[in-house]
């Protein structure tokens, strides 16, 4: 895991992209309190809060995109084969 700083609020968690599909993200107490987003309430039960953030989700599509986030397993995810 990588340490990676959302462009939207400056909060700073660890990073692993494990595919284009998969995307492993910690938090720790400061970046929660940071994030504008993750502290808010979900669509879950009443006072559950986010489990992500749309901010730090384009953040880290851009910096993989510069090639500063790897993606560990780049390859398309396989077609199942459907046997009858």
């Amino acid at each position: 895991m990588q340490p990676l700083q959302c462009t939207e609020c400056g909060a700073r968690v660890l990073v692993q992209k494990n595919s284009w599909e998969h995307t492993s993200v910690q938090w720790d107490d400061t970046a929660r309190a940071h994030c504008r987003e993750i502290g808010t309430t979900g669509d879950g039960r009443p006072g559950t809060p986010r489990k992500e953030c749309a901010a730090l989700t384009a953040s880290i599509t851009r910096a993989v995109e510069a090639g500063a986030v790897p993606v560990r397993d780049p390859g398309p995810v396989p077609t199942p084969v459907v046997v009858h």
